[in-house]
């Protein structure tokens, strides 16, 4: 496995630096670094999560070392956080992470519940039939299937509201010619606000659909590994004063602010799901 490795304190220094280069961390008078080995994927979706974290920490004045595990499988990445080959990662949070004993849950909703926020990506064909929706009900009633990878909480909600779902397994990039080719038992794919659009750019075969929002209280956290757990407290200092401060909410708009715009929220058809059980 190949490790990037990146030091960052609160003085200015390389972005990227190679392993053998790599030099003693400068204190803050009696603070020692947060030692942080975290995974992340090369195609941007971790970019504001990893400056959400480096951004609080600089603001709380507490130096830290990140070092960069890329492009592992995301099953294999919850694995890996349990077995301490990296000691932070963020995902959905849900009742069985919170009371997993290889997991120390940090206390804070990353995206102020935004992820929680659902647009379908649909086949272009398909656009006048959503167009119809006009409840949940409606849409059960179609018998359309939603996509979903394995294993994610979403699915208890859909599940929960009885509409029809695919888990897929396999890589899940695959998923999105799944649903643009009309025959694989997969018709749609509730996105978060904050990815939908990106996800639409990358795939042209697919649609925004336009009128309907799905709604239910979701979102990310960050996890550690138990060997770490007396960061916890610091990172959840860090995030609460960047809430305080406004530097969380200046990050979210300039991550997601344009897209979520685009997508019109408040003339959309909000149908609110049942809540990710806790």
């Amino acid at each position: 496995m190949i490790f990037k490795l990146r030091f960052i304190c609160l003085f200015a220094c390389p972005l990227f630096i190679s392993a053998s280069s790599i030099s003693a961390p400068v204190p803050v008078a009696g603070v020692a670094p947060l030692e942080l080995r975290i995974a992340v994927v090369s195609d941007g979706r971790a970019d504001y999560f990893v400056r959400l974290l480096e951004e609080s920490l600089k603001l709380i004045q507490q130096p830290y070392h990140i070092q960069y595990v890329k492009d592992i499988p995301a099953r294999r990445m919850w694995w890996m956080l349990g077995s301490d080959d990296i000691n932070l990662f963020y995902g959905m949070q849900s009742k069985e992470k919170d009371n997993d004993k290889q997991l120390v849950p940090v206390r804070n909703a990353l995206t102020n519940g935004l992820i929680g926020q659902r647009v379908l990506l649909i086949r272009h064909a398909d656009t006048a039939a959503f167009a119809q929706i006009r409840s949940v009900g409606d849409l059960k009633r179609t018998g359309l299937i939603a996509g979903f990878g394995a294993g994610w909480g979403d699915t208890k909600v859909w599940k929960a509201a009885g509409l029809p779902l695919y888990e897929h397994a396999a890589p899940w990039n695959t998923v999105y010619a799944m649903v643009a080719a009309g025959n694989r038992h997969v018709d749609y794919l509730p996105r978060g606000v904050i990815e939908v659009l990106k996800e639409a750019r990358a795939h042209p075969e697919l649609a925004v659909e336009q009128h309907l929002l799905f709604e239910y209280r979701a979102d990310f956290g960050f996890y550690l590994n138990p060997s770490v757990a007396h960061y916890r407290p610091i990172i959840e200092r860090a995030l609460k004063a960047a809430e305080a401060s406004g530097l969380k909410a200046r990050l979210i708009d300039e991550a997601f602010g344009a897209d979520i715009k685009a997508l019109n929220l408040n003339r959309r058809l909000r149908l609110p799901l049942l809540p990710t059980p806790k």
